[in-house]
């Protein structure tokens, strides 16, 4: 992960081959299955999905060399013994450890996706569209959340979305038109949203 997009990188959106095949609609229809649970559901329920996503980015992203460097340095510091105290004392991570993870990163990928789509406008007149389920593709992650994971999730999730805004924003920057933007050959390798 980079804090920037390398000149000549593009958003390339790529299906992973061992799930269906995502197209505008079906992913207006997970934006849209994704707000109306939130009418369902209790804000506390809500918020423990969020935070217990977050924290199963922070143990995937732990086990990688530069995750498990920052998880090391905030092991090191107050940071760690405060976090976990109120963790602890609070029950955060009791409360955390009880919800589904929300896919944090897979949501924030579509979502950016849905910008880039050039027949949004026309799969939107086409409401209703059936969301699908919630929770749907969220399998329960029964590992209990820790304060640190949750630091680490953040940290990795907010990476993420500062890497697809300003990839967004390239083909366009210093006042290139999107054409012109679009003529770029194709770079050698690197995906910024699969």
């Amino acid at each position: 992960m980079t804090g920037s997009v390398p000149p000549g990188n593009r958003i390339r959106l790529v299906d992973a081959p061992d799930e269906s095949g995502r197209s505008t609609a079906t992913l207006v229809a997970s934006l849209a299955a994704r707000l109306s649970t939130l009418y369902a559901v209790s804000g506390a329920a809500a918020v423990g999905s969020i935070v217990a996503g977050f924290a199963a980015i922070g143990r995937e992203a732990s086990r990688t060399a530069e995750g498990a460097a920052l998880r090391r340095a905030l092991e090191r510091s107050r940071v760690s013994a405060n976090g976990a105290a109120l963790w602890n004392t609070l029950r955060i991570g009791q409360w955390a450890s009880l919800a589904p993870p929300a896919p944090l990163l897979d949501q924030l990928r579509n979502d950016m996706a849905l910008l880039l789509a050039p027949n949004l406008e026309e799969t939107l007149s086409l409401f209703p569209i059936p969301g699908e389920p919630a929770g749907a593709t969220g399998a329960v992650d029964e590992t209990p959340s820790e304060f640190l994971d949750c630091m680490v999730g953040m940290w990795v999730h907010s990476r993420e979305t500062i890497t697809a805004i300003e990839a967004l924003a390239e083909p366009t920057r210093d006042g290139r038109s999107v054409v012109e933007a679009a003529d770029r050959p194709e770079p050698p390798s690197g995906s910024i949203l699969r």
